[in-house]
């Protein structure tokens, strides 16, 4: 090759590299501009979707606002509601209940009041039974068959500190309690013979699921008001609801105010509470409602017995 030749050579591939090189330049600098034009474009187009969702989540909570205040305006109206009816539900107690007044020729001056746990036991029997003990004070508890199969114990228990125990039918299922008398008769058998061979006592009082005025009864009440009657066994409603049975569960407060701020109308006074799953506030207002009662002058807690005045929705043969 001659040096011209070789010159020419020397300078095209001196050209090569530098086209070379300012490509590679131009590569480096496109790849990071591109990579930043497309970033911005991302960050606009998430930009955009934050702002469709932000306004989404507005409109959410404006909804939610709204729900609140228009459920807060039903729970007000529901809570009044609630209280002119427990208000009427105490008028119509201390009409047709058969209390002392109308049982007794003489008061002694002394107010009992009977503490009443239905549809029991449950998680907290145990921790009832601990405030009850706390105080020193006896009730009485309705119970079902619901834990029979599961937690026997919890009926003993209640014997065992000195409560009473009394039935509240089997299933507590209406429709099978109250189908006909044959299917009563059944599950007051069944309730009957389960508490006699668990705890070791025949109880001898019960408490008609719904009461003995309820309306679900697909039988006559007065029909199986007579047959417990003539079982020997008496029958128990109660003149004071705490509210408890309500589907939601009220405050503690409230149920303690529900069983205080009539029980001055009654000589005998049949509080209504319920001993379930669901009734952790009931739990939570026990100490406060024994206080109450505690706090009253020539006033007693005691547990239903054989000598309890019958406090009856529907009254029985045996004191009309």
């Amino acid at each position: 090759m001659s040096d011209k030749s070789h010159a020419e050579y020397r300078k095209r591939r001196v050209k090569r590299l530098k086209r070379m090189i300012v490509g590679g330049i131009i590569i480096l600098i496109s790849l990071p501009l591109a990579s930043s034009i497309w970033l911005v474009c991302k960050l606009h187009s998430k930009e955009n979707e934050l702002a469709e969702i932000t306004a989404q989540y507005m409109a959410q909570m404006q909804i939610m606002d709204e729900m609140q205040q228009r459920f807060d305006e039903e729970n007000a109206a529901t809570e009044q509601k609630y209280e002119d009816l427990l208000k009427r539900i105490s008028e119509q107690s201390a009409e047709e209940s058969v209390d002392t007044e109308t049982q007794e020729e003489t008061w002694d001056g002394i107010r009992r009041v009977y503490l009443t746990f239905d549809d029991g036991p449950s998680i907290y029997t145990d921790q009832i039974l601990e405030i009850l003990d706390e105080y020193n004070v006896k009730a009485t508890f309705f119970v079902t068959g619901e834990e029979a199969e599961t937690n026997p114990e919890r009926y003993k228990a209640i014997v065992d500190h000195g409560h009473s125990i009394g039935m509240h039918s089997y299933t507590h299922k209406y429709s099978e309690v109250y189908k006909n008398k044959e299917s009563f008769i059944k599950d007051y058998t069944k309730i009957r013979d389960y508490l006699t061979q668990t705890v070791g006592v025949t109880p001898t009082i019960y408490r008609f699921p719904g009461g003995s005025s309820n309306t679900v009864s697909a039988t006559d009440m007065d029909e199986l008001c007579e047959y417990i009657t003539d079982e020997g066994v008496r029958y128990f409603d109660w003149n004071i609801s705490s509210g408890d049975a309500t589907r939601y569960a009220l405050s503690p407060d409230r149920i303690t105010a529900n069983c205080l701020n009539s029980l001055e109308n009654y000589h005998t006074a049949v509080i209504l509470l319920h001993d379930t799953g669901t009734k952790y506030t009931t739990v939570q207002a026990l100490p406060s409602i024994i206080e109450g009662i505690i706090e009253m002058d020539d006033t007693q807690i005691l547990p239903i017995t054989d000598d309890t005045v019958a406090v009856q929705h529907r009254k029985s043969k045996e004191i009309e």
